[in-house]
Parts: structure tokens; C-alpha cells; sequence
């Protein structure tokens, strides 16, 4: 029997579009505290969880600023943002504190500090008889009284009205905050709420809720109230060209009209659709991580059907650069490093076992395996197959790593070696949440997230379902005993232990290899046991903004945390990945950064990004399906060319925004320019010469070099848990690389590439290939811009040609011209 209730969690944490229909206006809601408490007359004690301390929230004391920071201040500290209802309790009626005196209110320093009465760093807060200061009185009237034990838990939070499209700039509207609580009571908190707004060119937010037009475009209004975090959007339109004036746009794709509609709102104009080598440029990019061949080019645009699109795109799902670099992506996002790879005598293995976690991501993504097939297997993934004892495990990972005849690891079923990373890595908490959620924990270690809904004891709870999952010694020797094995004195050092285990598996000698665990029930229940000596409590697994789960009834804590990310409602893991698939295509996400999908952080498009993640589960988490869907839309072909109502627009997808290629596709580039036509073929054919392109490479040197190059352009380090490792930034260095660096030169000048071919082998210049000026220019145009050029670059290049010292020289500056033009670096 399961005992996974997620009914509940989704009312939490489920963004705009997903949330639960409003009740109807005709049930009680509780009025705001401001009314209530404005009179002095009034009877009623303010709850401690439901007044108090998101009163103290909404006046900035338990902010990180004042009393709610690490060190508190004054002496005196509260949990950040109010979560922890009996420390916070306990530390406001310190009898020997002053701050609560049940024997005279008015002296209480709660009191006193706010309005003035006496010195307080943080100014005045209140107004000695406002309905701010009457709340707090008739809590301490009333004997302080904490959280009740039977009372209701926090529900979810409703925000009125969910948009607002204003009219004019100053216009203004009022924010109405109703709080749900689990015994069916609601509330209106708007006086108890912070507020802040994510773009403040666009719209401001006073303490009360009250949002003012201050600048064309759109944006979200944050509510944070308890554990409820709810954003409401606002816009203005850009243009007089909104609503009903909008212009008759085609949306051919489910895409199409959920952007169309939005920008209907905005009176946003989409662009014109690119040109077909614009498209066919883009997406080759895109999709494959490769330049098209000039042949490619020539017959795209030579063809003349109206499918010719969406056949290309059909065509690129089978590129073997396809499955390269999406491979590589993935490997990104779980952290495929060889810096991170295991300790120990396994060190000296750290790039084959980052080759073999690639081959093993590209071998499913070249079959187009589920994506959940996929995370699964990582998720639950340990080393040792069922039943198999230490030699036998020994022999089978030997056998990945011999030289002669080497095992193939792709067969594995599961992959554990993200499990396996080093110690000094983020915690395996924190890579999961990133990996596959696209979630930020970091805030709620040690307290409240500032953005979201997760305390420090979600965090815990949800810590609890890797508790025991380790990466150990299989032989479960110590260090000393396994040297001695290898044939190691006690006075030989870790190098040499390391170089020897190298050596010896190399050599398809069996040695003894270290191995992911994960606990048995038994060994569950044994390390809660432990745990509740060193913290006076059991940690009991929970979902995030889910229910406990009694893990100890799976062989492997981690397969329920599977089943939930399965679940077709899950709010992040196909959101997370479609998210972060729609980012790579347009250069900005749905929920943009991609892995901060925090309640403050909403969706431009939730519609959108709603419909996207639905469609994706109900593919069966087919990957191709995703990509076929984005690129075949009308959204994804627009030009980069703007018009007077989309120049601004960066969010809503009107345009194709301009995007530097990646390191790794910009290095290809390079070498895909500079090739001969057979070399060029092999790069998008041969599947086994693209993954050891930079696209298709696990490690940090390519076979044809440019480490420099990938570290210049942002290639990913993969130490953190954060996708703003991948740096597109431009930079001088960069410039200078590209007109300056040997690396570069050697790669237009290299004796196999494509200028040679103009000046024969070697010195036997009778293998020279003859080509015309017109003719070299229209391919020096085709490999790099992938266009053909246009009557005035004709003429200016041809003219130099005609000026050069040399044809050589003329078409080497040519070349080097073009590599060194922003169109050529960028994908547009």
C-alpha cells in the first residue's frame, strides 16, 4: 500500500493558471485586521500565526535586515520571515526581555520601540493608538497566547485580481489578499502582506497593496503573507495596437495562440517570419549545435515546397549532432564534471567516467528514450546490481575500463555515477532540486526562502529521502587494507595508490572498486533512530509542499520521490525541463532564470509554460515531440528584425532576441568554417567524430583542442548548481580571440583545411583547386553566415580580392574577415 497523499500540496504550491478556483463572492471572508483593530473597543485576540508575526513581517522586523538576521539584533532575533511560530514565541515573551509585560501592555518594548516611546535603530513603525498598535496590545491584553495547537494550518493565499491590464500611466488598482486555512476559513490579509513588484519600471507597489502604471509592458506583483507567496500580473499596453485594434496575426501552432494572446494584450505586433536561410541557420544551431554545409544551404533554399521547414526539422532529430549536443545540455544540468567525480583511487579515473556518463545520457537521447525513463534511472540508480557479490561487481567494472575490449557501459540500466560525485559538491539535496526540479534550496538550509514557500524543516524533511544514500567501499575495507591489496607499502602515497588503480584496470586486472548504496528499510529506520538522540526528533521524508511518506516501505527511499515526480500533476519536473528546452531556443525562459521556478519568480506566459508541460507528460516525456513542437511553431521561426512595438519586448517572444553561440557550437563553428567539404560532412555524419567534437565531448578538451576557446566563451564548469555557469556574455578577451589568437590562425591555415585546398598540397601546387573570386565569395558566405551575400558586400569583397597582394592573401583576409563579424558568432 502506497502512503503518498498528495492531495493537499497542490493547492500550495501550484503557480497562476494551476491554482484552485477562487470560492465564490458570496462566502464569508473574514474583513482585514485594519478594520478590525481600528477601533480600541475592540474584544477579539489576535491569533500569533495569523497577526502577529505577519504583522512583524509586514513592518520588516524578522527581515534579514533587523531582528530576523543570523545574529538578530539588539539581542533580540526572530526566525527569518516567521516560520518558526514556538522560537519566535519564546523569544517575544522573555519575561526578563521587556519586550511582551502581560502586567502593564503599553510598557512592552513591542510597543514601546515601534512608535518611539524609546530609542529604536529601526525608527518609527507605527502609531502609538493605530490599528497596528491596538493588535499588538490586545495580543499582550490577552495573555500573549501562542499559536494554538489545534488550529488550522495555512491553506493557500488568493490575490484580486489575478491581471490587470491598465489603460494610461498613474492608473492604479488595490490588491485584494484572501487567506485560505485548511478548516475552510478565509480571511482578508492585504493589510498583513508585504508586497513587491519584479519590475519597478513598469509598475510600483505600495505597503497596502495599491499598484500603480508607471511604464509600458508587463510584469508580476508579489504577495508574501504566512508560507503563501501569489503574484499577480500587470501590463500596459505598448501601443494603441491592443485588443480589439490588434492586427489579424496567423497562429497556426497551440504555441502560436497562447503568445499571440498575450501579445494581443499588450499590443505587441509579432515580427514577419525569418528567411529560410535565417531558419535554417538558426535551427541547425539550435537543434544540432552545426552550421549547415553550403550543399545544405543551396538545396534549402533552392526548394520550393511549403513543408520544406518541418521536413529540415524532421531531418535534424536523426543529426547525430542532435543527440551531441542535447546529450551535452543534460549533462549541465545533472552535473557531469570530472573535477566532481569520485575520491580516492578512483580519482585517476575521473575522465572515463565522465566519457561514460555522457555515452550513456547519448545513447538514450539518440534512441529518444522517455525523458522520465531517463531520470529514473539516474534517481535510483547504485551501483551493484541485484544479487551480485564483491568479485562479481569488481570483475563487471573492471571490465568499463580495460584497454582491450572494454565493456560497454551505455548497457547499464541505470547510471549512478551522479550519486558518486565528489564530497565538496553541492549536497545531494540541493542537486536534486536543481537537477530535476529546477528549484533553488539553498535559502531554506538554515531558514525560510525569502521567495518561496520552503522552511528549514522542508528542507530537512525532504533531505531525509537521501539520508544513507552513499558513496562507499564496496569491500568495505579500510584505505590502508585496499593499498596493501594493490600491492602497495604502507610508505607509498595516494598519487601512487591512484596510478596503480589505473594502471591495474587498465590492464583488465580486477580491483577493488567503490559503489552508490542505497539503504535498506532496516537501515532506514536505524539512521531515524540515530538522528532523533542527536536532534530530539524524527525526520520523517516529505514531499515538497506535499505529505510524509513512509520511505522505509520501498527497498530505496529515492522511488517514491520517482513516482511523485511522475505524478501528472508534479508542478515542476516536466515544467522545470520544458522550461529550461524553451530557453535554450529563444535565449530567455517561460520562468526566466530557468532553475529559479520559485512562487516569486512566476511564469511570463503560465498559460504557455502550462500547456507546454502538459503536453510533454502526455507525449510519454517524449524529448523529440518537445522539440519538434517549439521548433515547428511560428513563435520560434520569427525574424530578429523588430518593429516600433516589439523593439522592447524581451520576455514575450514577439521576435527571435539575438543570442551568442554557445562555447561549445562557437569552437565547432570555427573548425565547421575552416574545413574541407569531406571533413565538413564528417561532422554531421559521422555520429562517432561528433561526440568528440566540442558539442559531443563529457570532458574539458575536445580532440581538435580549444579548451582555451570553451572556458573564453562560457563553457559550464559544472561545480555549482546554478545554469548561469553557462556564461553567454560577450567580452574583449573573446574579440581578441577571435583576431588575434594562434589558435585561430592555426585553424585557417592548417595544411587539411578548406584554404589549402586553393593552393595545392604541400608544394605540388598542381593540386590546387581552381575557383573564380564570385564563386570563392559566394562559399566563404555559405560556411560561415550561411547565406549567400548580398550585392554590396559582393561588390566590396570582390573589389578587395581584386586589391590583394595575393588570391591567397585576399581569400585568407576574407575568411578571417567574416569569422570576425558578430553575425558569425551569433544565432539570430
Amino acid at each position: 500500500m502506497r502512503h503518498i497523499v498528495l492531495l493537499g500540496w497542490s493547492a500550495v504550491i501550484l503557480p497562476l493558471a494551476l491554482a484552485p478556483a477562487a470560492h465564490s463572492a458570496t462566502e464569508t471572508v473574514l474583513p482585514p485586521a485594519d478594520r478590525r483593530f481600528q477601533e480600541s473597543a475592540s474584544e477579539e485576540v489576535p491569533a500569533f500565526d495569523r497577526h502577529v508575526l505577519p504583522l512583524l513581517g509586514r513592518l520588516g522586523c524578522n527581515g534579514r535586515a533587523c531582528h530576523g538576521s543570523f545574529q538578530g539584533q539588539g539581542g533580540f532575533r526572530l526566525s527569518l520571515f516567521g516560520y518558526d511560530f514556538d522560537a519566535d514565541h519564546l523569544a517575544l515573551t522573555d519575561e526578563s526581555s521587556g519586550r511582551v509585560d502581560l502586567g502593564d501592555p503599553a510598557e512592552s518594548l513591542i510597543l514601546q520601540k515601534p512608535t518611539l516611546a524609546t530609542d529604536h535603530g529601526g525608527g518609527r513603525l507605527i502609531e502609538p493608538g493605530g490599528w497596528q498598535y491596538r493588535l499588538l496590545r490586545r495580543w499582550i491584553e490577552s495573555g500573549a497566547p501562542p499559536r494554538a495547537e489545534d488550529a488550522a494550518a495555512f491553506d493557500r493565499l488568493e490575490v484580486e485580481p489575478r491581471e490587470t491590464v491598465f489603460r494610461k500611466l498613474g492608473e492604479k488598482v488595490q490588491l485584494r489578499v484572501v487567506a485560505h486555512w485548511s478548516d475552510g476559513a478565509r480571511e482578508d490579509v492585504t493589510p498583513l502582506c508585504r508586497f513587491r513588484t519584479n519590475d519597478e519600471s513598469v509598475a510600483v507597489v505600495s505597503d497596502s497593496g495599491e499598484i500603480t502604471a508607471v511604464g509600458k509592458g508587463d510584469t508580476h506583483v508579489i504577495a508574501f503573507y504566512d508560507n503563501g507567496t501569489l503574484g499577480a500580473g500587470v501590463m500596459l499596453p505598448v501601443s494603441d495596437q491592443h485588443a480589439e485594434n490588434f492586427p489579424a496575426v496567423k497562429a497556426p501552432t497551440k504555441i502560436d495562440q497562447l503568445v499571440t494572446a498575450k501579445l494581443r494584450k499588450l499590443g505587441i505586433v509579432p515580427a514577419e517570419l525569418c528567411t529560410d536561410a535565417e531558419f535554417l541557420r538558426r535551427v541547425s544551431l539550435d537543434m544540432t549545435g552545426t552550421l549547415p554545409t553550403p550543399e545544405a544551404i543551396e538545396s534549402f533554399l533552392a526548394d520550393a515546397s511549403s513543408d520544406k521547414r518541418e521536413r529540415k526539422i524532421e531531418e535534424l532529430l536523426q543529426h547525430p549532432g542532435y543527440a551531441a549536443w542535447w546529450t551535452t545540455r543534460l549533462c549541465d544540468f545533472t552535473g557531469n564534471s570530472e573535477e566532481n567525480l569520485p575520491v580516492g583511487g578512483e580519482q585517476s579515473m575521473r575522465p572515463a567516467k565522465s566519457r561514460q556518463w555522457y555515452d550513456w545520457l547519448h545513447r538514450r537521447v539518440a534512441e529518444n528514450r522517455p525523458y522520465d525513463e531517463i531520470v529514473e534511472n539516474l534517481v535510483v540508480a547504485v551501483s551493484r546490481r541485484p544479487g551480485q557479490t564483491d568479485e562479481e561487481y569488481f570483475q563487471e567494472m573492471t571490465a568499463y575500463f580495460r584497454d582491450e575490449n572494454p565493456a560497454d557501459f551505455t548497457e547499464r540500466e541505470t547510471m549512478p555515477y551522479f550519486w558518486s560525485r565528489g564530497r565538496f559538491t553541492p549536497p545531494q539535496t540541493l542537486r536534486f532540486s536543481y537537477a530535476f526540479l529546477g528549484i533553488r534550496l539553498e535559502c531554506a538550509e538554515c531558514h525560510k526562502h525569502p521567495y518561496d514557500q520552503w522552511t528549514k524543516d522542508d528542507f530537512d524533511q525532504f533531505k531525509a529521502f537521501f539520508d544513507g544514500i552513499n558513496f562507499t567501499n564496496a569491500a568495505r575495507k579500510s584505505s590502508q587494507e585496499m593499498k596493501e591489496e594493490l600491492g602497495l607499502t604502507a610508505d607509498q602515497d595516494s598519487g601512487q595508490y591512484k596510478s596503480l588503480f589505473l594502471k591495474l584496470a587498465k590492464s583488465g586486472t580486477i580491483v577493488p572498486w567503490m559503489e552508490v548504496t542505497a539503504p535498506s528499510p532496516a537501515r532506514q529506520q536505524a539512521l531515524r533512530k540515530r538522528q532523533a538522540k542527536v536532534t530530539g526528533r524524527v525526520l520523517t521524508p516529505k514531499l515538497l509542499g506535499g505529505d510524509e511518506v513512509l520511505a522505509e516501505e520501498y527497498a530505496d527511499p529515492r522511488q517514491p520521490l520517482m513516482d511523485w515526480l511522475r505524478e501528472k500533476d508534479n508542478p515542476y519536473f516536466a515544467r522545470a525541463l520544458v522550461n529550461r528546452v524553451w530557453a535554450d531556443y529563444f535565449g530567455v525562459g517561460i520562468v526566466d532564470p530557468p532553475d529559479d521556478m520559485n512562487l516569486a519568480n512566476p511564469a511570463s506566459n503560465e498559460p504557455l509554460l502550462a500547456y507546454l508541460a502538459e503536453s510533454f507528460v502526455a507525449s510519454g516525456y517524449d524529448l523529440q515531440q518537445l522539440h519538434r513542437e517549439i521548433t515547428t511553431s511560428h513563435t520560434y521561426q520569427r525574424s530578429w528584425r523588430i518593429n516600433e512595438t516589439n523593439a522592447k519586448d524581451q520576455r514575450n517572444y514577439s521576435h527571435a532576441l539575438v543570442r551568442r553561440l554557445p562555447a561549445e557550437v562557437a569552437y565547432d563553428a570555427l573548425v565547421h568554417a575552416t574545413s574541407v567539404a569531406d571533413q565538413m560532412q564528417s561532422m554531421h555524419h559521422d555520429a562517432a567524430m561528433v561526440q568528440d567534437r566540442a558539442i559531443g565531448f563529457a570532458g574539458s578538451q575536445p580532440r581538435y583542442g580549444g579548451k582555451y576557446a570553451l572556458q573564453l566563451f562560457g563553457k559550464p564548469p559544472r561545480e555549482v548548481n546554478c545554469d548561469c555557469e553557462r556564461s553567454a556574455e560577450p567580452s574583449l578577451l573573446q574579440t581578441v580571440y577571435l583576431r588575434n589568437d594562434a589558435e585561430v590562425g592555426a585553424l585557417i591555415d592548417r595544411r587539411d583545411g578548406w584554404l589549402k585546398t586553393f593552393e595545392g598540397a604541400g608544394k605540388n601546387r598542381s593540386s590546387a583547386v581552381e575557383i573564380d573570386d564570385e564563386d570563392f565569395l559566394r562559399a566563404c558566405y555559405l560556411r560561415t553566415l550561411c547565406r549567400p551575400p548580398t550585392e554590396q558586400e559582393a561588390a566590396a569583397a570582390l573589389e578587395h580580392l581584386a586589391r590583394a597582394e595575393s588570391p591567397q592573401a585576399g581569400r585568407r583576409d576574407l575568411l578571417w574577415a567574416l569569422l570576425n563579424t558578430k553575425e558569425f558568432l551569433l544565432n539570430h
